[in-house]
């Protein structure tokens, strides 16, 4: 459909890791994976997924591989179908067309990856639109604006990978909720929908709903404080 679905580039810097604030041995962890300028045929994955939730922690899940652990958050798979594959080199662009497809292992209904798909686009659009409400606020709070009004919109640090939620979907109102903490359930309930080759439970795809009805209320009371 023309959108970009990913992007890479052999100018992408490698994720930064710091050796003496990690809590666990860095054999754990994949080697960055470059595009190289060098003469010569190489190979590059594409792991079949959106970009990376921008502004969130890089962490690492305890299901570990021997120097290829991934971090997290990761982005929703792409659902099956035909993409684009473009590759520009010195202003010379070659493109050809790929055909993802379901794994022949897995058994679920196209309606029910169907609706597991427009479920997890749901909530990763939702955290892009929360990430960009936070970086208004964290603009507005280097501006000189009401740091404590600002401070108690935007929540604390920044959203994780989170593998479970200590609380609930419900547990805070919108009129208390952060930006931070909505981005927080968003990826959970991301990992969570993207967990399973199952139609997603009517209790999940009730949280999306009140997560994106949660998101509206932020932005209300950002317009507020502008």
């Amino acid at each position: 459909g023309g959108e970009v679905i990913r992007k890479y580039s052999s100018t992408d810097p490698p994720e930064w890791v710091d050796p003496i604030t990690m809590p666990y041995p860095t054999y754990w962890i994949r080697p960055p994976q470059s595009l190289s300028t060098e003469p010569g045929h190489h190979r590059f994955v594409w792991d079949l997924r959106h970009e990376p939730p921008r502004g969130a922690r890089r962490q690492y899940s305890i299901a570990a591989v021997h120097q290829n652990t991934p971090s997290g958050p990761k982005g929703p798979f792409v659902h099956p179908g035909s993409y684009t594959i473009r590759l520009t080199v010195d202003g010379t662009v070659s493109e050809r067309s790929l055909e993802v497809r379901l794994d022949p292992r897995v058994e679920i209904s196209a309606e029910d990856l169907q609706i597991q798909t427009d479920a997890s686009m749901a909530c990763y659009r939702s955290y892009r639109k929360a990430q960009e409400l936070r970086e208004q606020i964290d603009e507005a709070i280097e501006a000189g604006g009401k740091s404590d009004e600002l401070g108690a919109l935007r929540g604390p640090s920044a959203p994780g990978d989170p593998d479970i939620l200590y609380g609930s979907i419900y547990e805070t109102s919108a009129d208390k909720e952060t930006v931070v903490g909505l981005q927080h359930k968003l990826l959970f309930l991301l990992n969570l929908l993207q967990g399973a080759d199952a139609r997603p439970t009517p209790q999940a795809l009730e949280a999306v709903e009140k997560l994106q009805d949660t998101l509206g209320i932020l932005e209300q009371r950002w317009e507020a404080l502008r």
